[in-house]
């Protein structure tokens, strides 16, 4: 499976720290990973049949297989192009061969 790594994306830790109050607050973004990877919008009919017709941003990135690309979660932020999108939900394609990463672009 030919794979087209045509874009670059960012994948950032959020960091947070505890207030006197005992609440997280954000502190900032650190740069986790920086790798080429592949975009593509997901379709109408896959947004409907996730039950997110609303969400017209979604879109899927592939990612080279790595251990740092493998332990991303939806704790982390992707950013492309300057533009943060919410991680909701990442997966192993092939033995150790691909990183599937769905996102929501943040508002």
């Amino acid at each position: 499976m030919g794979r087209r790594l045509d874009r670059v994306v960012t994948v950032l830790a959020r960091q947070t720290e505890t207030t006197a109050t005992g609440n997280k607050r954000n502190t900032g973004e650190l740069e986790m990973l920086t790798v080429p990877a592949s975009y593509e919008p997901l379709s109408d009919g896959e947004r409907w049949r996730a039950g997110a017709v609303e969400q017209k941003a979604d879109a899927r990135f592939v990612l080279r297989y790595s251990a740092r690309a493998a332990a991303i979660t939806s704790e982390h932020v992707l950013r492309i192009d300057g533009v943060d999108w919410e991680i909701t939900g990442t997966k192993e394609i092939g033995r150790r061969r691909w990183v599937e990463i769905t996102a929501l672009k943040s508002q």
